[in-house]
């Protein structure tokens, strides 16, 4: 028969925070001890110690009792590796973290982990897109990391389409930096979503907390998607916690002659990932059926013929008007009412490319 524990979520943080007690060595006493002060009368070694064991227990308790209140008045949750609300997926990975910081709420639905370089090609934003609006429209939660780049691309993208999504920060939840990172990570949260951090408030970020929390990107969600990445980067680090925590791996294929796709490459030829090149094929895995189509988008015959000539390359104005033989008042008008209705999407240099496949010519046409 199981041993009740008497321990409480004060116990656990105030002796994390009180001895710098964590990791293999919090979750042993945790499992060896049945209560705090159990632990305190047995497992401390005395000549460390000069009080009384209550003494020891209640200053103990206080500590995490304070921590916890100083916390809750940020509108931060602290989850133990105890608790009942902690993430049961990460409790299977090596290392999970002791205690969870977390800000929003978290769920049960299936979360599938999307994540990239900081400085994407247009190729590589538009497949973060993709993958993410059509993983978020099937009620699969996406967690990535709020960093620059591709992470932001994703959460922006599935907040957008109304989906859910997690950030996986580095640093306390006061100390979330950049300005824009910490305006992000509100919506996050306004969205319904979660911002979470193994970090307490105020901690900043330092460069070993970021593959830190990439192991917590990857243990919290059933697979990983790597959109784009340079041989090195916090991409691979992912990845390779990904593959270590036996977590189905996705690639996305690039270009042979882009530097950003070269950790992509890099992992299919080691295969340590599965080629990847419709989300459908990460629903199938996660073992979620598709939604049905929407509606197709109907079009004027103007904007059907514009539709026609783009796609998923990007073509420059003067291309879709002599293609189209419309004016360019005309073309100018068209392409920003698709923008307006997300089916065509602007890039730099007057260029533009389809969003969908989805249109069809309206009978009032």
């Amino acid at each position: 028969m199981k041993r009740k524990s008497l321990w409480g979520k004060e116990d656990i943080i105030g002796l994390s925070l009180f001895h710098s007690i964590h990791g293999p060595r919090l979750r042993a006493i945790i499992s060896i001890y049945d209560s705090l002060d159990s632990f305190c009368r047995f497992g401390l070694s005395k000549p460390l110690f000069h009080d009384s064991i209550t003494d020891i227990t209640d200053e103990i308790r206080d500590i995490g009792l304070r921590h916890i209140a100083e916390h809750e008045e940020q509108g931060i949750v602290i989850s133990t590796f105890a608790s009942e609300e902690y993430p049961q997926s990460l409790l299977h990975i090596e290392y999970p973290p002791s205690l969870l910081y977390i800000k929003g709420e978290l769920n049960n639905e299936i979360a599938i982990g999307i994540v990239g370089t900081r400085a994407p090609t247009p190729y590589g934003q538009r497949v973060g897109e993709y993958f993410s609006e059509t993983l978020a429209h099937n009620g699969v939660c996406i967690v990535s990391g709020l960093a620059p780049g591709i992470d932001t691309i994703v959460h922006k993208s599935v907040i957008r389409n109304n989906g859910l999504t997690y950030a996986v920060i580095a640093s306390g939840h006061e100390k979330i930096s950049p300005r824009n990172a910490r305006e992000l990570s509100e919506v996050v949260i306004d969205s319904g979503g979660a911002v979470i951090s193994e970090y307490s408030m105020n901690v900043k970020a330092k460069p070993p907390f970021f593959p830190r929390r990439n192991r917590i990107i990857s243990g919290l969600s059933t697979s990983v998607l790597i959109v784009e990445s340079g041989k090195k980067g916090g991409s691979m680090i992912t990845a390779q916690f990904a593959f270590d925590q036996n977590r189905d791996v996705f690639v996305i294929p690039g270009s042979i002659y882009s530097p950003m796709s070269e950790g992509n490459h890099h992992l299919l030829l080691k295969d340590k990932g599965m080629i990847a090149t419709n989300p459908h094929e990460l629903l199938f895995h996660a073992k979620r059926e598709p939604k049905k189509q929407t509606a197709r988008h109907e079009c004027n015959v103007e904007e059907h013929a514009i539709l026609q000539y783009l796609g998923s390359e990007p073509k420059h104005i003067d291309e879709i008007v002599a293609y189209a033989m419309i004016s360019r008042s005309q073309i100018m008008s068209s392409l920003l009412i698709l923008q307006c209705r997300s089916i065509v999407k602007q890039l730099p240099g007057m260029n533009f490319i389809r969003l969908t496949n989805e249109f069809t010519l309206s009978k009032k046409a």
